[in-house]
């Protein structure tokens, strides 16, 4: 007796493949300007911090001065496995009017992007927590009024601080507000790096919570590089000085930014440190079934997020 079926099976996966791969991308694109990727392949990865040199000291003719390395930090992220399976019947495909067989690809899509989201917003949101389990490398809270500026080295992961070397914070009380913004830029240019250099960065992106996303139209509107706008904070006709900077909501559904929370970051910096790690990028497997009229679809993912230093980004939390 023939086969009736054919290759139902394969022809269901060319749909859902495809839209799994455009979901999953659509979704994540939201992040992309701060947030960098990097494929591991690894029981778990070091996000490494600043670290260097120093100034250049005069020679003398004839000595050579040695470099002393000054040490910044690394964080240790773990990637975690995370799956979704959706079995696909052989008559919810034949008669598929509605485009649910390539639904299933999008609604896995989704779910993966979502889940990867949803632990970045988190580590957002955890900037402040102060129980220990969110700290980076250095030993303190992301958002904190002490990080250290130095280690002294480290004694297989654990890094001992160079307390000689001081203390720097890259938390705010202020309000969002244009002064707030340019407040903050100032500190950073004040930063230095382990080896006591200049900390050069570009606080050009702002984060905010959903609910700061009105005043942020006014404050970064798509005419704000041509035109001077009313100053948001006290409606008078100054030119905004904030002019050019981009902003990206940092909040959804009960994770992320919350209320009056917002940061200003270099977009650059972050990509590099603060960072996404895959060990298996979200991917789609179809599974082969004993039941030939079964085709199940598992959605999977091996990925941790993670931050390998501060003085990238200053965050704002009025109370």
């Amino acid at each position: 007796m023939p086969n009736n079926f054919g290759n139902w099976k394969t022809d269901n996966y060319k749909f859902v493949g495809k839209a799994f791969d455009f979901a999953y991308a659509d979704r994540l694109n939201k992040l992309s300007p701060v947030v960098g990727e990097v494929n591991a392949k690894s029981i778990d990865y070091e996000l490494t911090g600043s670290g260097g040199y120093g100034e250049a000291m005069v020679y003398d003719g004839n000595n050579l001065n040695t470099a002393e390395l000054h040490r910044g930090f690394k964080t240790v992220i773990t990637p975690v496995e995370y799956t979704l399976s959706v079995p696909v019947g052989y008559k919810q495909a034949k008669i598929d009017k509605m485009g649910e067989t390539k639904k299933v690809g999008t609604k896995l899509g989704d779910s993966m992007a979502i889940t990867v989201y949803l632990h970045v917003l988190r580590m957002f949101a955890n900037a402040w927590n102060t129980d220990g389990r969110h700290n980076g490398g250095d030993g303190v809270s992301w958002a904190n009024a002490a990080h250290p500026v130095a280690s002294r080295g480290s004694q297989g992961r654990r890094f001992e601080v160079d307390a000689d070397a001081g203390t720097y914070s890259n938390v705010s009380t202020d309000a969002f507000s244009v002064s707030a913004i340019t407040a903050a830029q100032a500190r950073a240019n004040r930063f230095v790096t382990p080896d006591g250099m200049p900390f050069l960065c570009d606080l050009d992106t702002v984060l905010i919570a959903p609910e700061l996303e009105e005043k942020a139209k006014k404050m970064f509107g798509e005419n704000s590089r041509l035109t001077p706008m009313l100053n948001p904070d006290d409606n008078t006709n100054a030119a905004n000085p904030v002019y050019g900077m981009r902003y990206i909501v940092m909040g959804g559904g009960a994770d992320g930014f919350t209320g009056k929370q917002w940061a200003v970051c270099d977009r650059r910096l972050m990509k590099e440190i603060v960072n996404i790690v895959y060990n298996t990028r979200p991917t789609v497997m179809q599974q082969e079934q004993d039941n030939p009229l079964i085709d199940l679809y598992t959605a999977y993912a091996d990925f941790g997020v993670g931050w390998g230093d501060a003085r990238q980004i200053i965050f704002g939390d009025p109370g």
